[in-house]
């Protein structure tokens, strides 16, 4: 989490006064919910990529997942995998893809935290996440980095123990085809030889029901732990505005193999992923029938917390300290550059 300061926290009052999705949750405007506790809310979205897309948002007003304190972020992530469960039972989906925007190079549009939830399907005719476009092969001085700094990051907050020496066969292409930056008896981080731009790093969930809604509270939570510490390194090590995360769960027409993953991508002002974004439209069928469908279903989402959530460092969504040649950076950037990635949110 980043500390707040007195100016930051005024500012962030400033902004929550004007945000269309606090007012959303407050219900001063009407929403399509679809789900509520005490600490997150998930709605329809009125203009969907796909059938059944639907929004999950923290109720406190956090402008970028950085600022997410450690109890709202368990209490988050853990909800994902029954959230998601209820979301596919509904529409009878076989996929599902998350969607997330840091930033506005990477397409965030508002200044309130979001996941967007999309249920998929093969030929659904969504091929905004098919990758098939290579990418630049990162700078050698930044590969360096990355190698040296992802292990180190991760092993200080992940609870993991130490990978089997046997790898599992349904993930042997990805080994063959990457630079592991990391693993442990559930995660596999790599760095992929054909990636989509440079400091596109990938982790995959080594459980072999390969789903995310299969994943237990924890794991979960351990999952997004290590695609948002990863998410701030490149942030800090590659200077980028902004990051997505692109998870990949079930087999649709942009994942035929089925593997769960989360694709974490660097993103800068006009590079070449632009067609990552979808153009708001009005859907052709019911939303209010679907809001109901899925209401059904969410009765068993419920927060209950299974065994001790990784333990996350004080600053561990925080701009890390860079080492370069086994020392560490102290001049990386700070909170000054959180908060001009905040202004550019607001443009």
């Amino acid at each position: 989490m980043i500390p707040l300061t007195s100016e930051l926290r005024a500012q962030l009052a400033e902004q929550k006064k004007q945000c269309v999705f606090c007012k959303l949750i407050a219900k001063e405007i009407p929403g399509k919910i679809v789900f509520e506790d005490e600490k997150t809310v998930a709605l329809l979205d009125i203009y969907p990529a796909v059938k059944g897309h639907a929004l999950f948002l923290p109720k406190e007003h956090y402008p970028i997942l950085p600022y997410m304190p450690e109890e709202d972020f368990t209490h988050f992530f853990s909800l994902i995998p029954s959230l998601i469960k209820a979301i596919k039972d509904s529409l009878v989906a076989t996929a599902f893809n998350l969607f997330i925007a840091s930033g506005g190079a990477a397409g965030q549009q508002a200044p309130h935290f979001l996941v967007h939830c999309l249920p998929r399907e093969q030929g659904d005719g969504f091929f905004n996440f098919l990758f098939t476009k290579k990418g630049k092969p990162l700078e050698e001085e930044q590969k360096k980095l990355l190698v040296q700094n992802v292990p180190l990051a991760l092993q200080r907050s992940l609870k993991g123990s130490n990978p089997s020496k046997e790898q599992p066969a349904f993930l042997q292409k990805i080994y063959a085809s990457s630079t592991v930056l990391y693993e442990d008896d559930t995660i596999l981080c790599v760095l992929p030889h054909q990636n989509v731009v440079a400091g596109h790093i990938q982790i995959y969930s080594k459980k072999e029901e390969k789903y995310l809604e299969k994943l237990s509270m924890e794991d979960s939570v351990s999952f997004f732990l290590a695609a948002s510490i990863i998410a701030s390194l490149l942030f800090e090590a590659m200077k980028v505005p902004g990051t997505n995360l692109i998870l990949k769960s079930g087999i649709s027409d942009d994942n035929p193999d089925g593997l769960l993953c989360i694709h974490i991508l660097p993103r800068k002002q006009d590079d070449s992923l632009q067609s990552l974004l979808w153009q708001p439209k009005q859907p052709s069928y019911n939303l209010d029938a679907v809001m109901e469908k899925i209401k059904d279903k969410m009765w068993k989402v419920k927060y209950k917390p299974e065994k001790e959530a990784p333990k996350m460092e004080k600053g561990f969504l925080a701009p890390l300290k860079i080492k370069v040649s086994g020392k560490e950076n102290k001049s990386a950037p700070a909170h000054d550059e959180i908060r001009a990635a905040i202004e550019r949110i607001k443009k």
